[in-house]
């Protein structure tokens, strides 16, 4: 497989690579999910397909049905906000803003995508799609980090030295 460079297929698919979910992103919060239905592409005969033609002119029509989810978390390692594809049966009511997640059986994968990219020339500003390579994320299970009883007592202290500096 090596000699295909960085992208290693198994049986048609991409190989799955387990990861350190805390050492590779550190501390993750909860910010959000996004459930992504299923499409179907309309040609111009009328008959449906699974997926869109090379040229991207077929008609796309949402079908209403779930077919991925993910949650988005804030990593204090990347300093950023990242999509974690989770099950679809996974129950993101449970999740609150802001709180503390462990990922449960990470994997990544490499995948293909495209990105656009500001270029300066001597017509001026354009915006170009340019190739990359991403590293989706995916998980068997998200489990909440209880770190509210911490930060509970330094809040009520706070609290009762406000009142003893206006008394005084």
């Amino acid at each position: 497989m090596a000699k295909y460079g960085i992208e290693a297929f198994k049986d048609n698919k991409p190989v799955a690579y387990p990861i350190d979910a805390k050492e590779t992103y550190g501390t993750l919060s909860f910010t959000g999910s996004e459930v992504r239905n299923k499409f179907i592409y309309i040609d111009d005969d009328g008959e449906v397909h699974e997926e869109q033609n090379a040229q991207n002119t077929w008609k796309a029509k949402d079908t209403g049905q779930p077919q991925d989810k993910y949650i988005m978390a804030y990593s204090s390692n990347i300093k950023d906000v990242m999509d974690i594809h989770v099950p679809i049966d996974f129950d993101v009511d449970s999740l609150e803003f802001d709180q503390e997640i462990e990922l449960i059986g990470a994997v990544v994968t490499i995948g293909n995508a495209k990105k656009e990219q500001k270029v300066i020339n001597r017509n001026g500003e354009q915006i170009r799609s340019v190739d990359c390579k991403t590293f989706p994320v995916q998980v068997e299970d998200v489990k909440v980090v209880d770190s509210k009883a911490t930060s509970q007592p330094i809040q009520n202290q706070v609290k009762d030295e406000k009142p003893s500096k206006s008394k005084g």
